[in-house]
């Protein structure tokens, strides 16, 4: 993985978003990269739902003005952080991990 770069904006947490943490959410019928639909509403369990910009691809060039988008090029380390502490998360109670961006399933798989 490429080094950040030292001048890229922080992201500043407005609070906007505190009111989400145990919401239930309504039924909603995502894709999943392994051909499955995942209605989050019929999750049982501690599920965690972390939304990205975008899947980059070995080689792929970073679109203009990524760098500009707080938090844009911690996504990566953010998701991978997921897989690594998958054990501690079960030990936590996380049943499943999902992340969802902007991009269809065929560009994710």
């Amino acid at each position: 993985m490429a080094p950040f770069p030292s001048d890229l904006p922080v992201p500043q947490d407005d609070g906007a978003c505190s009111h989400l943490d145990g919401l239930k959410l309504p039924s909603m019928s995502l894709s999943s990269t392994s051909g499955d639909q995942v209605d989050v509403s019929k999750l049982s369990g501690l599920a965690i739902i972390f939304c990205y910009p975008r899947t980059g691809a070995p080689g792929e060039q970073i679109p203009d003005e990524w760098n500009l988008i707080p938090g844009a090029r911690g996504c990566t380390p953010q998701a991978c952080s997921f897989r690594d502490e998958m054990g501690e998360l079960r030990k936590q109670g996380v049943d499943a991990i999902f992340g969802v961006s902007t991009q269809d399933t065929p560009h994710q798989q």
